[in-house]
């Protein structure tokens, strides 16, 4: 095998199936010492050792040479929700399955796709205390040419100023969500696993992230507690909200506004207090009543998921030029595999379009949507 192996290519495939050194060595009869120093550069593996770290992670031997673009996201750069049961391995793979695609990114745009540009890094306010994040989610919106009413996509919202919004595994959904800056591009990792609602918050809650914390170590409560605020600001400002958030607690009133703002009940109970429209006494009435209903985890019907749309817009453009085996090849990962990391990205219907093969054919293939 006269490939050029880079060790960063193994622990990346590794990561990206979700297996720790010791679970690799056992499939591949070696110690995890040995996959250790395989990883680190320190031993080069034979053909066969490498035949069989292909097979286990299921990726061509070709996966593991070197690429041209050799730095993937720094996993201490992404913001993470403070969840103490998620696993570190958990986290890598959902990081690694980002990766992808960035990757998947790099090969639609040497094939004349042109994603929209990012309008977050032209956004300058730093808040210093927490009451001024009201501020920075009411002058962002003014940025974005945005009013005070409810946004009725925050996915299509993101994606129109140039932030890439991928769904996470199924396998990994106990991450949440986790967002990071590439470069020059803004990305945010979703779970759609849970409600319609978390899924809207948890966007703003990265978005927030992204906005406020470019520059700090992730992880902290305080920029947890940030995002969380920032996200309450962003998706009911307070010159529209405030208007039309009862005074009091109403079980019926709060569940109008939830369809309305598109936040659960029990995220607009928080965004009354924050507000200091309700008291901490009408906050507990408030979580008493909803914990009789049974609503805690759940509130019942909601509105339909916003998943990401930018992937199957870029893939349409280039539907009749490609295959689901041709890009497959050119991302050296198995077609099933490609089809696992698309799901919740594009549609079942452009699914079998691409599992046919078309004639390629050149020009530059340009976004015209603007959210």
């Amino acid at each position: 095998m006269s490939i050029l192996i880079d060790p960063e290519r193994i622990t990346y495939a590794r990561e990206m199936k979700g297996l720790s050194k010791k679970e690799l060595a056992m499939k591949v009869d070696k110690t995890p010492s040995a996959i250790s120093q395989i990883e680190k550069g320190v031993i080069r593996p034979d053909t066969e050792t490498l035949t069989r770290i292909s097979f286990a992670l299921s990726v061509p031997p070709n996966f593991f040479a070197k690429k041209e673009r050799s730095k993937y996201i720094n996993f201490g750069h992404c913001h993470f929700r403070l969840k103490r049961a998620v696993s570190q391995i958990k986290r890598k793979q959902s990081v690694r399955i980002g990766d992808f695609f960035i990757e998947l990114t790099d090969l639609l745009q040497s094939r004349g796709v042109v994603f929209p540009e990012e309008k977050i890094s032209g956004f300058h306010f730093q808040p210093k205390a927490l009451d001024e994040i009201e501020i920075a989610a009411m002058e962002l919106r003014k940025f974005w040419g945005m009013g005070f009413g409810p946004i009725p996509n925050i996915t299509r919202l993101l994606e129109s100023k140039g932030i890439i919004v991928t769904p996470i595994l199924n396998s990994c959904e106990e991450v949440d969500a986790f967002s990071v800056w590439d470069g020059s591009r803004p990305w945010i990792m979703l779970a759609y696993g849970g409600t319609a609602s978390r899924a809207r918050f948890d966007a703003a809650h990265e978005l927030g992230h992204l906005v406020l914390h470019e520059e700090h170590t992730p992880g902290s409560s305080i920029t947890e507690n940030e995002a969380d605020r920032f996200a309450g600001a962003f998706l009911a400002p307070r010159d529209g909200f405030i208007l039309e958030c009862p005074r009091r607690w109403d079980y019926d009133a709060f569940a109008k506004l939830k369809f309305r703002w598109k936040l659960s009940i029990q995220a607009l109970v928080y965004r009354a207090y924050n507000l200091g429209v309700l008291s901490q006494h009408s906050v507990r009435r408030a979580f008493i009543d909803i914990n009789q209903r049974g609503q805690r985890k759940n509130e019942g019907e909601e509105w339909a998921k916003e998943y990401p749309t930018l992937f199957n817009q870029a893939l349409e453009l280039i539907c009749d030029k490609t295959s689901l085996n041709e890009l497959a090849s050119e991302l050296c990962i198995s077609k099933a595999d490609l089809i696992s990391y698309l799901d919740g990205t594009i549609s079942d219907d452009l699914i079998q379009r691409l599992d046919k093969k078309n004639d390629e054919s050149t020009g530059q293939l340009v976004f015209l949507r603007e959210g």
